[in-house]
């Protein structure tokens, strides 16, 4: 999930990020603390006197926004309700991952900190479940610690904040974090674009060559082809850079120049070129066609996912015809992304019905989304494929499409992250991701824990398409009516949804099983149909 390795042997995309659902990008708005007297430093001094000698020892300032944003957004709409006196207080601890010396102490009404035998400072617990005054004194403490401990002296703000979030977000749940301003530059890009050229280069003998061109891109317009090396950027030599230098060199304003020397592959001269940057959102579908099937890979759901998965089965369906035998969507290793994203997508597929739903603390987390009544498949069957690690907008997928009776899934159980989290944008730069929903199916159980059941299991002992099939053409599949009982039962019985997880669990193997039994179902209509009938039971059952 970090950053491009900064081994220069590495890929040079400029592209990364992992998990999570995003429901919006909210504005903040937040409280100022006003009851002074509740929050006087008892001890060493106080506040002012604490800036000052910060100041006086070249310590760049701490900024109490970026605390009371975080800590008034966690209040306001996280999924469970939160106690501040607790976020708070393990909010200071974090700062023990800087400072192990440091020891944070709750008392009945203060909180004291102390590194080894000597009192750093104390405090008196806010009243009330105030974010905006923990924000306050959170900010106090920490000024006043630096003074007492030399890694703390030395760490920037920002390692300061992320120490002190990591704390709080001990709390709260495992998909809630927060990301510093480094890593969250890195994953908005790839949520929401960022400024580039389009190319990607790969280490070869000393050189970074062109590896792969955005179709279209400012790179590939000007001429530059796939083997070519790029020499320099901006006139830095590449061949002393590391990955994350031509990575960042590369990238920019949208609008801006970069000039490039790039050694034709072909000719073997070497040409200069000046090209203006423009907003990229890495292209995440796959397409390839293998016997008049369509598979189609999504690796993650970003700004652009729906539509060009659009295109790709535009361009599927150019290449076969009117007379394709039918199409896989391969949704296995795919970790999430943006909820909108996973509604169109679904809705690229279903003419009718519900496609997910979700429900929180706050009010605007109650939130349904149905079908706009298109299909670009024109009803040709649909094969989705899922696995363990299939999750969050994954899942809304998968589950849209089994319970509208549109595909039948093929594969393991999902994973199981039955949650949206909103992000917002910290003063820093930095982003806070929290949960503040549970998703729904359109049959109605949570995916939760729980996850999507494939119709077709490739995950037991067998190991060819028709010891996987066979169930199916003996008519001794797993009764839909057990499956959907473990469902209604699974979110407050462990038995019922340990029995839910182990009817289908992934284990290893080959990667093709999962692609050569969609392919079977899809040139054997009969199969198909049987597969898709399941589905439809379970549903009503359900």
């Amino acid at each position: 999930m970090n950053g491009v390795p900064a081994d220069p042997r590495a890929k040079v995309t400029g592209d990364w990020v992992r998990h999570s659902m995003i429901v919006a990008f909210r504005s903040v708005s937040f409280r100022r603390w006003s009851t002074v007297a509740t929050l006087a430093v008892f001890l060493l001094g106080g506040y002012a006197a604490g800036s000052r000698a910060c100041a006086a020892n070249g310590l760049a300032p701490l900024s109490e926004q970026v605390l009371s944003v975080g800590y008034n957004r966690i209040a306001e709409i996280f999924l469970q309700p939160v106690d501040m006196s607790k976020l708070g207080v393990d909010g200071l601890a974090g700062l023990r991952s800087l400072d192990p010396q440091l020891k944070v102490e709750r008392l009945t009404h203060s909180v004291q900190i102390t590194r080894g035998a000597r009192l750093v400072t104390e405090f008196a617990i806010p009243e009330g479940n105030d974010p905006s005054a923990w924000a306050t004194l959170t900010t106090r403490a920490l000024d006043r610690t630096r003074q007492f401990s030399p890694p703390l002296h030395d760490a920037t703000p920002d390692q300061l904040y992320e120490a002190v979030f990591d704390g709080v977000m001990t709390d709260l749940d495992a998909y809630s974090r927060y990301t510093n301003p480094s890593r969250a530059n890195g994953e908005r890009a790839i949520r929401e674009g960022y400024g580039s050229i389009g190319l990607t280069l790969d280490p070869v003998d000393g050189h970074y060559t062109v590896h792969d061109l955005l179709a279209q891109g400012p790179a590939e317009r000007a001429g530059i082809a796939v083997g070519d090396r790029v020499e320099a950027i901006d006139g830095a030599a590449t061949k002393v850079m590391t990955a994350d230098q031509i990575r960042d060199s590369l990238r920019g304003t949208p609008g801006s120049s970069v000039h490039l020397a790039v050694t034709s592959a072909t000719r073997g001269s070497e040409h200069l070129y000046t090209l203006r940057r423009e907003k990229v959102i890495p292209n995440t579908v796959q397409l390839r066609i293998d016997n008049g099937i369509a598979i189609i890979k999504l690796e993650r759901f970003n700004a652009s996912t729906a539509a060009n998965l659009r295109s790709a089965i535009a361009q599927a369906q150019s290449t076969l015809g009117p007379h394709a035998a039918g199409y896989i969507l391969d949704l296995r290793g795919n970790p999430g992304g943006l909820l909108d994203q996973a509604v169109a997508v679904a809705d690229l597929f279903i003419r009718r019905g519900r496609i997910i739903s979700t429900a929180g603390r706050h009010p605007e987390s109650w939130q349904r989304f149905d079908a706009s009544g298109d299909d670009v498949l024109h009803e040709r069957p649909l094969v989705v494929l899922v696995d363990s690690h299939s999750a969050s907008a994954s899942e809304i997928v998968a589950a849209a499409l089994q319970d509208s009776g549109r595909a039948v899934l093929v594969g393991a159980v999902s994973y199981g992250k039955g949650s949206v989290q909103t992000v917002t944008r910290l003063p820093n730069d930095g982003e806070l991701f929290l949960t503040w929903a549970r998703m729904y199916a359109p049959s109605g159980y949570t995916l939760h824990r729980q996850g999507v059941q494939p119709t077709i299991c490739t995950s037991h002992d067998d190991s060819d398409v028709d010891s996987v099939l066979l169930p199916l053409r003996s008519g001794q599949m797993e009764s839909p009516g057990v499956l959907a009982r473990w469902r209604a039962e699974a979110p407050d019985d462990e038995t019922a949804l340990a029995h839910l997880r182990q009817a289908c669990p992934w284990k290893p193997h080959l990667p093709e099983l999962d692609v050569q039994v969609a392919e079977r179902l899809l040139t054997v209509p009969v199969l198909y149909r049987s597969a898709l009938a399941l589905s439809t039971t379970a549903v009503a059952e359900r």
